[in-house]
């Protein structure tokens, strides 16, 4: 009796998020102490946070010494805290972010527990580790996905309790708010799947109009104060933030390489394939002779929070598609349903008891073989991939390095580059950089009497000390002669 006891006390202690959080932990936090700081997106955060921390305001940021208001404020206070708590470094950059990615899998597992138990939960909560979108931009690298995420997966969450208790709507506005803060208009998902699933889903009704203005006014509290401010404050607010960085990425093909209307599907079935196999368990129940019942048993009698998540992949697919700026992570929301929705099946499936039993069980036990042995593959792939985008950032990174010792040499100055802008050259530079497309732009800051400074060649990262002496430090084509692995 007492090891049976003891046993059960095991069990309720839930040692499957304990597996959860330390496998979250260690594929997301791979590399987190690794230089640099990747182009564009970790660098440019992290320095956004590094100038807000010398100028003690979080509210007007800036990124090489500009207003900067292309991202909402979440990310950069998350980051502030951490420097502040641990000093800044690479490690302290990217840690909300692998926080951030470890509670999402908390999160999807608590939701597929609630619907169809802990095995449930814990197989949807292990397929994200297999998307190379969730372990990279989700929570490995330092970006404003990693919360999105986070608040989106627990403003569904708390949609799904909220219909027992009308307290969790509270907390699926709050979250809904700080998607909001994570992410702009990204992070308004969360409030279009929670009407459409009381309006379409059954069950759902106990939410009723109540609980939907509960959610709606706490996601206007959290993410309200802030646009208000900067709308006010801020200049650029208007023409950077909801002009270039909301509408016309709806609108239009911002990326350099203009993408057709299907790459964004391609993108979400390149992610989601691995899941192939569980259309095995799915053939077996079309095979048996109660077709029917066996129908019902699998699809019938599942939790409402199904149609959540089948309303929340539609939506975040849907959107992503709509979009007409193609970055292949705007597929990322939709892929936490597909977890939930996987993880769901697969469970149902292996705990079947309807007719030809032993073949649907049999198929899942297949199926979820196949899965496993395709992870190691899979996780290569994403190593490999995170490999080749540090690489890609060393030379700019070498570059600032070499900046920031040429500017203590010569007692400081300003650093001119002639190229496009590295936000890592700006971050490990510790200056601000001005990005110039000929020499040209050199002559307004020498002394008239001085002789004219050399030609700054493409690609050539100069220092004009106080003195107005134009000093080379170094060439981006070099550098990736020595970092790089290809050519810019």
């Amino acid at each position: 009796m007492k090891l049976s006891s003891a046993l059960a006390r095991l069990l309720r202690l839930r040692l499957e998020i304990a597996l959860i959080v330390a496998l979250g932990l260690a594929a997301l936090g791979s590399g987190i102490n690794e230089a640099p700081l990747v182009d564009w997106d970790e660098a440019t955060y992290a320095e956004v946070t590094h100038e807000a921390l010398a100028a003690h305001d979080y509210l007007r940021f800036t990124w090489n010494n500009e207003p900067y208001v292309k991202k909402p404020p979440l990310l950069f206070w998350t980051l502030a805290a951490s420097f502040g708590a641990l000093g800044e470094s690479e490690f302290a950059a990217r840690l909300p972010s692998v926080v951030f990615g470890a509670g999402t899998l908390v999160l999807i597992y608590l939701s597929a527990t609630l619907a169809a138990g802990r095995l449930a939960g814990t197989l949807a909560a292990l397929i994200p580790l297999q998307f190379y979108f969730f372990v990279a931009r989700g929570g490995r690298e330092c970006a404003t996905d990693a919360p999105l995420l986070f608040f989106m997966t627990l403003a569904i969450y708390a949609t799904l309790r909220a219909r027992g208790s009308r307290r969790w709507a509270a907390v699926a506005g709050v979250a809904s708010g700080l998607a909001i803060l994570s992410k702009g208009l990204a992070g308004t998902l969360a409030l279009i799947v929670a009407p459409l699933a009381v309006v379409l889903v059954p069950g759902f009704e106990t939410v009723g109009t109540a609980g939907l203005t509960t959610i709606f006014v706490c996601a206007g509290a959290v993410a309200t104060p802030w646009y208000v401010y900067a709308a006010f404050h801020n200049p650029l607010f208007w023409s950077s933030f909801v002009g270039h960085e909301t509408l016309a990425r709806i609108v239009r093909h911002l990326e350099d390489e203009t993408r057709p209307g299907s790459y964004t599907l391609r993108v979400f079935a390149e992610e989601a394939r691995f899941l192939w196999p569980l259309l095995l368990p799915l053939g077996a129940l079309t095979l048996t002779a109660e077709r029917r019942v066996a129908a019902g048993e699998i699809l019938g009698r599942l939790h409402p929070a199904v149609g959540l998540w089948l309303v929340w992949l539609a939506i975040a697919l849907g959107a992503a598609c709509a979009v007409q700026t193609k970055l292949p992570w705007y597929v990322l929301p939709a892929l936490m349903p597909v977890a939930l929705l996987g993880g769901t099946l697969a469970a149902r499936t292996l705990t079947y008891r309807g007719p030809m039993r032993t073949a649907v069980i049999s198929m899942d036990a297949l199926a979820l073989m196949l899965i496993a042995l395709h992870a190691p593959a899979r996780w290569n792939l994403i190593a490999d991939a995170h490999h080749v985008q540090r690489l890609r950032s060393a030379p700019s990174y070498a570059m600032g390095l070499k900046a920031r010792r040429a500017a203590a040499l010569a007692g400081g100055g300003e650093l001119y580059f002639a190229g496009v802008e590295l936000p890592t050259l700006v971050y490990y530079a510790r200056m601000r950089c001005k990005f110039v497309k000929s020499s040209n732009d050199l002559t307004r800051i020498t002394d008239p009497g001085a002789a004219a400074p050399p030609p700054v060649e493409r690609n050539e990262l100069m220092l004009v000390d106080s003195q107005g002496r134009a000093l080379p430090i170094t060439t981006l084509d070099a550098e990736w002669q020595l970092s790089g692995d290809s050519s810019p």
